[in-house]
């Protein structure tokens, strides 16, 4: 993964040893399959659920959010590095899928997701802390998917501060969700005089506590102020009768008081450390220029004074302020005009770039204008994470910089050219491009010009080859084969002879090129010297999809037998190293060995085995050729109907592909029309698929004809699944099942699913 992750993200809160028990509140949790926490800051939200979970048996991974997770690979990073607690072999898989995303796509990676908590063998909870900062709608979708195909041995917790953009009313009604809100989490008189006596060890009047009670309304972030704001007072009647207001007011005026009472330097620790999403003694003492020791010195008196600080880890390094707590630091802090706060966040970017968490560096370094050191590691992220296809993420950091920065760095300009063309912008790429090129020639010069960056030497001296690279590629996806040529030649003789990776890819595409213009003896060449480069590069992942497109290459050569030996190999190959990614494809192309080979039947179960991988993961491109490839065996049996059913599926999964198709989906229409008119008459070849012709023949009797993905969904009610079960095999919404029951049932002239399938047998149909 491009960034570490920092453990802290991944510890629920240290409780206080004072802490008032309320886990009654969550004693029906056992019936809930979601449980929401939602209400205003300071309510006692995530108190409550990690008070909950020191009394559960399950594993758990909580889940801390921040506005950084709004980044989609950032939140999964997050995502299964907490699921390691939880399965480490379903958090690995995880890991090597994440790093293949941008090749399988957001769908494909969703539904491994899936797979994997559904494969967790225990029960177990993922809590997801302060959900309300999330505004990426790809992660929503991620949480109504794991809704809609729910583990059975799972809890999900959401601990928010509004209620999120999720089918609430849905889980309600399914009685689903427990549901924690403000009117819940307030105190009770009994629990205020409980905290008042433990917190202070002060024994207060009735009255004086009903008077708190109610100027608070039970609000727990309200009571800690006041606590705060109490300690040391002599005339506490006083402070008590003075104490009226809103919340607002309440919260502003307990603010003021307990700054006050902060000795100088705790007071300045407090208002300049706010800034910090989290914190340790370290970095404390780097942002407020503190000796050493110091700033673990106030951290331990604030935690003994119950200021407002929690603990993030057993081992009491990392903290955090509570969040309103912390706001309110924040708006004291924006209203001190000597404090120059763009000095600190410089500060705490220069601590967590020396430390190696580059991200978090880059935050600060933004936050305090410092663009240029933020580009500098901007930049020297970029090779690391086109190599791990996170294209997107490093796009998303890049577009923080100003322009004036993207275009004084050659490397940073080319990084933006090639995550745009990565995202599919052929057309907004090339002046980056062109800008990167530019600064490289102007750097070449004799007078070297003033101002333009360069931190990332390697990729700067490799940025011709680069370019070039990126100009192949643009040739080859707008079919321009001269190009291709010209560009990855070029590309080629710049590159380094110790660069394996970038050589073996770039030796593809021009293997592509000599591929799409029927030069298939050359093409096997050129992969043949693309596989040298890529095995001393040591990527498995990449090794062997190589060898999976040369499998593609023998077929398109006519050499059957040496395309199922590879198929073969490479699948015994990605077992054994644990790269599943590639199954469905690989079993897709064994499908098509046999098809060719004439072998209808063994093309069949090969395509069922291909299917059954591709409903766990697949690269982007696979559906679309799985219902290719059953278009064209149901076309060679006869069943038209049934073959252009898959070519509409084939259609609608589109994907383009640089590996040239031997027959394309527009080939496959003309096919299936120029098939369709002699075969009525041919009688040859009934004798070899009785019962396929039996279930066609069964199909067609039907006043309206099942469809490919009916008969789909009849097979898998036919072996005894229930709804939910067919919604996990087919990733398909429960909804959606029950409107495809509903459309059988219709055609079946039938009621029921028992009814269904008796008749389904009575016509052969399964």
């Amino acid at each position: 993964m491009a960034f570490s992750v920092l453990s802290t993200k991944l510890h629920k809160p240290q409780l206080p040893d004072s802490v008032i028990s309320r886990v009654e509140l969550l004693k029906d949790s056992y019936r809930a399959s979601v449980i929401l926490v939602s209400a205003q800051a300071g309510s006692g939200k995530s108190t409550i659920i990690s008070s909950w979970l020191s009394e559960q048996n399950k594993s758990y991974s909580w889940y801390a959010l921040d506005e950084w997770d709004n980044d989609l690979t950032q939140f999964f990073a997050v995502l299964i590095a907490g699921i390691k607690s939880i399965d480490e072999q379903a958090s690995e898989r995880l890991e090597q899928l994440l790093d293949t995303y941008q090749s399988i796509g957001f769908e494909a990676f969703l539904k491994a997701l899936i797979h994997q908590l559904h494969a967790i063998g225990h029960p177990f909870i993922l809590v997801f802390d302060d959900y309300h900062v999330i505004r990426n709608n790809q992660i929503h979708h991620v949480l109504r998917t794991i809704l809609e195909h729910m583990p059975r041995l799972m809890q999900l917790v959401l601990i928010t501060r509004e209620d999120p953009s999720l089918p609430l009313a849905k889980l309600r009604a399914g009685k689903r969700l427990l549901e924690l809100r403000i009117s819940q989490l307030r105190f009770t008189e009994e629990e205020v005089k409980t905290f008042f006596s433990q917190q202070l060890n002060l024994n207060l009047e009735e009255e004086q506590l009903q008077h708190l009670f109610k100027r608070t309304e039970g609000w727990i972030a309200g009571l800690q102020l006041t606590a705060l704001s109490m300690q040391g007072l002599e005339d506490v009647s006083g402070f008590i009768d003075a104490f009226t207001g809103s919340h607002y007011y309440i919260m502003d005026y307990l603010m003021e008081e307990v700054l006050e009472h902060q000795a100088p330097e705790v007071k300045d620790f407090l208002l300049k450390t706010a800034l910090l999403e989290f914190f340790s003694g370290e970095l404390c003492e780097a942002v407020v220029q503190l000796e050493s020791g110091n700033g673990r010195t106030i951290i331990e008196r604030l935690v003994k004074t119950n200021s407002f600080i929690i603990p993030m880890e057993s081992s009491h390094k990392w903290y955090r302020y509570h969040h309103l707590f912390r706001d309110l630091l924040r708006q004291r802090l924006e209203q001190q005009s000597e404090i120059d706060v763009e000095k600190l966040h410089h500060r705490a970017g220069c601590w967590f770039k020396m430390v190696g968490h580059e991200q978090e560096a880059i935050h600060h370094f933004l936050k305090a204008n410092a663009f240029e050191e933020a580009a500098a590691l901007i930049e020297c992220k970029w090779a690391e994470m086109d190599i791990q296809l996170q294209a997107a993420s490093w796009l998303d950091m890049a577009k923080r910089l100003p322009m004036s920065v993207l275009e004084k760095s050659p490397v940073l300009a080319m990084g933006y050219g090639w995550a745009l063309l990565d995202m599919g912008n052929v057309v907004g790429c090339s002046e980056w491009f062109d800008k990167a090129q530019a600064l490289y020639d102007m750097c070449q010069s004799e007078v070297y010009p003033k101002g333009i960056l360069i931190n990332d030497t390697l990729q700067f001296e490799l940025l011709p080859a680069t370019i070039a690279s990126a100009r192949g590629y643009i040739a080859a996806a707008t079919d321009d084969i001269e190009g291709v040529f010209k560009y990855t030649r070029d590309a080629l003789a710049r590159i380094p002879s110790d660069q394996y990776q970038k050589r073996g890819l770039v030796a593809m595409l021009l293997a592509v090129a000599h591929w799409g213009m029927s030069e298939l003896n050359e093409a096997e060449a050129v992969i043949a010297l693309s596989l040298e480069d890529i095995s001393r590069a040591g990527n498995p992942l990449a090794y062997n999809s190589i060898y999976m497109v040369l499998g593609e290459l023998y077929l398109q050569q006519g050499c059957l037998n040496k395309a199922r030996v590879l198929f073969d190999q490479t699948i015994s190959r990605v077992v054994q190293e644990n790269h599943p990614i590639l199954l469905a494809s690989l079993y897709l192309g064994l499908a098509k060995t046999a098809f060719l080979r004439g072998e209808n039947k063994q093309a069949y179960a090969l395509l069922e085995d291909s299917k059954a991988y591709g409903q766990k993961y697949s690269l982007m491109d696979w559906k679309y050729k799985y219902y290719l490839m059953l278009a064209r065996v149901y076309c060679s049996e006869g069943f038209f109907d049934l073959a252009r059913d898959c070519l509409r599926e084939s259609k609608e999964h589109y994907f383009m592909n640089p590996i040239p198709d031997d027959i394309s989906i527009k080939d496959m229409e003309i096919m299936i029309d120029m098939a369709k008119a002699p075969y009525a008459d041919c009688k040859s070849n009934l004798i070899n698929r009785p019962l396929l012709l039996k279930k066609e023949h069964a199909n067609q009797s039907l006043v309206e004809s099942l469809t490919v993905r009916e008969l789909e969904v009849l097979a898998l009610i036919a072996s005894g699944l229930s709804n939910q079960e067919i919604c996990d095999t087919l990733f398909l919404a429960l909804s959606t099942v029950k409107s495809y029951n509903q459309t059988i049932y219709g055609k079946l002239q039938v009621k029921r699913r028992t009814e269904a399938v008796v008749k389904a047998k009575e016509l052969g149909l399964v």
